[in-house]
């Protein structure tokens, strides 16, 4: 836990927050810090942890830490290997993901009809992406990292969507056209959907595997991921 000194106080509503938060924890609002105060709150914290004894250090990353991160991870691979044990799983996840899906078609209908259909598909990709940005501007690392396994989450319900364009034997929710259907003859790939599918599979994969990367590193390791002038520790 950091000290009070280190922390940095929301113009706005007081609440103390981490010396890289952009935006304040508690309501939201751009801190607007100057960077002097900044800089002089980082140099508090080094001082902190300069202090802390080498014992103190080391016991930063305690081994419940460890075994909860692994414990995490080993139940998100557990929820991974459903898309590989069934044909065309749907998780409790994937009922989010739908409600985002249908918001994509309304919020995206004035656009033609290419962009709304298409409109489904991205809002269920967006809405994980746009935690994960809200997460990491607060130096959240673990919230970001789930919000990362989300958006792979999202894209294997994509691939079986995609990969159903000529068979169309999932619901549709109200009926109408099958979205991919109509999206891969725009694009000319309606004669191999199942192509299309596995690729999206292979990217969602991937996503996934990298957050499970992250989430490991995080447990073990007492350095700062920086990421442009950010570091999140």
């Amino acid at each position: 836990m950091e000290n009070d000194e280190s922390l940095l106080k929301c113009p706005y509503c007081g609440a103390a927050n981490s010396v890289e938060s952009e935006f304040c924890g508690a309501c939201f609002k751009h801190l607007r810090i100057p960077a002097e105060e900044r800089a002089e709150a980082r140099a508090r914290r080094a001082l902190e942890e300069l202090a802390v004894p080498a014992a103190a250090a080391g016991a930063e990353r305690p081994a419940s830490r460890l075994w909860g991160r692994a414990a995490l991870i080993g139940g998100l691979f557990v929820f991974y290997l459903q898309w590989l044990r069934e044909e065309n799983y749907f998780s409790f996840l994937d009922y989010i993901n739908l409600a985002f899906h249908e918001a994509g078609h309304v919020f995206l209908g004035f656009f033609g009809r290419f962009i709304m259909t298409l409109g489904g598909t991205l809002f269920q990709l967006l809405i994980p992406a746009a935690c994960l940005v809200h997460f990491l501007r607060q130096g959240a690392n673990l919230g970001w990292q789930l919000c990362l396994f989300w958006t792979g989450q999202s894209l294997l319900n994509v691939s079986i969507y995609a990969a159903d364009a000529i068979k169309q034997e999932l619901p549709l929710v109200g009926g109408g056209t099958h979205d991919w259907t109509y999206l891969l003859t725009e694009v000319g790939l309606i004669a191999h959907p199942e192509a299309v599918g596995r690729a999206i599979f292979l990217m969602g994969s991937a996503i996934i595997f990298y957050s499970f990367y992250l989430i490991g590193r995080d447990a073990v390791r007492r350095e700062p991921v920086v990421l442009g002038d950010m570091k999140l520790y």
